[in-house]
């Protein structure tokens, strides 16, 4: 069963569809089915509630209890510390 990952930014738009492919690349080289679903941070905790992901990834503060794992995302734009990053989403992702 594929796992469902939010990707969070400010506007749904750009940034989180960058963020979405590259989480998607990632995914596929390690072995893991997903889907990604993009959304606003302001978006992200009434989305969480209806989409019920594995993972939230945001680019910018996720407010609220989203009952699921948030990883912030900003590295997947800066590549600054994106391997640690990948490490902590594949960790949620393989359980």
């Amino acid at each position: 069963m594929a796992k469902k990952i939010l990707v969070a930014c400010g506007t749904a738009i750009a940034t989180s569809t960058v963020v979405a492919k590259k989480i998607e690349k990632v995914c596929k080289e390690q072995g893991i089915a997903c889907m990604t679903v993009q959304c606003k941070a302001s978006e992200a905790v009434s989305k969480a509630k209806t989409l019920k992901p594995d993972v939230i990834v945001g680019t910018c503060q996720i407010s609220g209890d989203t009952g699921v794992p948030v990883i912030n995302g900003r590295s997947f734009l800066t590549g600054v510390n994106l391997q640690a990053t990948i490490d902590e989403l594949m960790e949620v992702l393989k359980k």
